[in-house]
């Protein structure tokens, strides 16, 4: 008869504990949580070191994704784009490193940066060969039609209930080496397509967009997208993130140079979405991973034995000049840079500040290390659209300091021009040609130039902000031009050829 009682006793508990698991679990499956970590701009496997401080670096990256995966393994990884060129160490590997080290971080999806065709289109699609994680464009297509590379035009993924849509969408292909292996589509309304796509396909309950275009197109595609719930861009700082509200959706911008880690926790309870955004820095206080670490120190030893390598042959000597020569007549080597920079934007004109350039190369072989002794300071080349009467003024005050060795002094290509230093200051510049034909000074032409002069370095107030056509953030540095125009014509063969006639010396 005693044994009832303690029968019934764990018949109660068994129920009891059965009860409380099945409201437990509706509890957990009705409040649920996703994490999306987003980074970008990531050209460098070690950390950067300058004037923003001591951050990034692939070994930092996989530790601070690491730490967020062990609270909530329910993490999406996702790269928006830009490995390759824009750094010393990206131009030469042109960012199949980067690929290795995602591969490691086991990253789950990667949006298309302009900057990942500064190589051509072959070199992205193997690229895309070479990564263990999928690719997504939304609006990159080939010849056909088709999308770029084959990749997906849209993803879902399912953590732990709630399912995340991510589109992919790049702009500015025209800053990029353009071939006829990839068109760019209009952003909007490739976005609409596949998102109508993914709705037909499954219902989700989040909708990212990785996008690679400026803050102002951002805000317009979240007008002209209803459906968009976040937009994850390029990075619009070197040294700070950006969270921008935006009628209660959100665009993240990260720091440049894998600076920091964009983090969105996504919880759902019920219907309800929310969303609750972070900042992860990656800077000296994370830890590097000790493989990833090693994986980085292997690649820097490895770039200081390439940078020998050549990639073209010098005809002449390359000359700067013992007396600095290139800061007040005319060089080869002036004409060699401006030329490079002129034909990668199959500009009219291209410019370039003789005190910009800092070697000599002697005849033989032209190597990586050359070309970044030559430019050093890694300008990028952008173009505007300049007019003759701007010209005119830039190179009157770029001889204007002549007699002191002025860094301002202007070399040139697409144009010859003559000037007399005993003339007074703004009036020493005379016959000025534009491809054999007298400059009109109400015409617009395109010029191509480091950014530090269009932006009023050595005194070069004169260029107007609103003519850009190819801005710093979206231009490939001087160096990278000049590879590439030195690979293209194998032998560097410049001569002096009368593009600027000193009067009186």
């Amino acid at each position: 008869m005693k044994r009832r009682p303690i029968i019934l006793l764990l018949f109660v508990v068994m129920i009891t504990a059965l009860l409380t698991d099945d409201v437990n679990a509706k509890a957990e499956s009705s409040n649920r949580k996703a994490t999306i970590l987003y980074f970008n701009d990531a050209h460098e496997v070690s950390p950067v070191v300058n004037d923003y401080g001591d951050r990034g670096g692939v070994a930092r990256l996989k530790t601070a994704i690491d730490q967020v995966r062990k609270k909530n393994k329910h993490t999406l990884v996702a790269f928006g784009g830009d490995l390759g060129g824009g750094t010393l160490f990206g131009g030469v590997y042109q960012g199949f490193p980067m690929v290795e080290a995602f591969n490691r971080i086991d990253i789950d999806i990667a949006n298309f940066g302009q900057h990942d065709f500064d190589f051509g289109s072959e070199v992205t699609k193997d690229l895309v060969k070479t990564s263990a994680f999928p690719w997504i464009s939304s609006n990159l297509v080939d010849p056909e039609g088709n999308p770029f590379a084959d990749v997906a035009t849209y993803k879902i993924f399912n953590k732990r209930g709630i399912k995340i849509g991510i589109i992919g969408l790049t702009d500015d292909m025209n800053t990029t080496t353009v071939d006829d292996q990839v068109k760019q589509q209009d952003m909007i309304q490739s976005a609409k397509n596949a998102i109508a796509k993914m709705k037909k396909a499954k219902k989700v309950d989040v909708i990212i967009a990785l996008t690679q275009e400026s803050l102002e197109k951002d805000k317009q595609l979240l007008a002209a997208v209803p459906e968009i719930d976040a937009v994850f861009t390029e990075e619009k700082a070197e040294n700070q993130s950006f969270i921008h509200e935006w009628n209660d959706r959100y665009i993240f911008a990260p720091e440049g140079n894998i600076g920091s880690i964009i983090q969105l926790d996504i919880s759902k309870k019920g219907k309800n979405i929310r969303l609750t955004p972070k900042i992860i820095k990656v800077d000296h206080t994370v830890p590097e991973d000790p493989e990833l670490k090693a994986f980085a120190a292997y690649y820097q030893e490895k770039l200081e034995k390439d940078l020998g390598q050549p990639i073209a042959q010098v005809g002449i000597p390359l000359i700067y000049g013992e007396n600095h020569e290139s800061r007040y007549q005319e060089t080869n080597i002036g004409n060699f840079i401006a030329d490079s920079y002129r034909s990668y934007f199959k500009a009219d004109i291209g410019l370039m500040n003789g005190g910009g350039i800092r070697a000599s190369v002697p005849a033989g072989k032209f190597t990586l290390r050359d070309a970044y002794s030559i430019l050093p300071f890694r300008n990028k080349v952008i173009l505007a659209s300049v007019t003759g009467e701007t010209i005119r003024t830039a190179l009157e005050h770029g001889v204007s300091n002549v007699e002191n060795l002025g860094g301002g002094f202007l070399q040139v290509s697409g144009i010859t021009y003559s000037y007399d230093r005993s003339n007074p200051k703004g009036m020493r510049v005379g016959h000025i040609l534009v491809n054999n034909q007298p400059l009109e000074l109400q015409k617009n032409y395109t010029v191509a130039m480091p950014h530090y002069i269009f932006n009023g370095g050595d005194g070069f107030t004169m260029f107007d902000p609103n003519k850009l056509m190819v801005e710093e953030t979206n231009a490939r540095t001087d160096a990278e031009v000049l590879i590439e125009y030195a690979k293209n014509i194998g032998v560097i063969h410049e001569t002096i050829e009368g593009r600027i006639t000193v009067l009186v010396d």
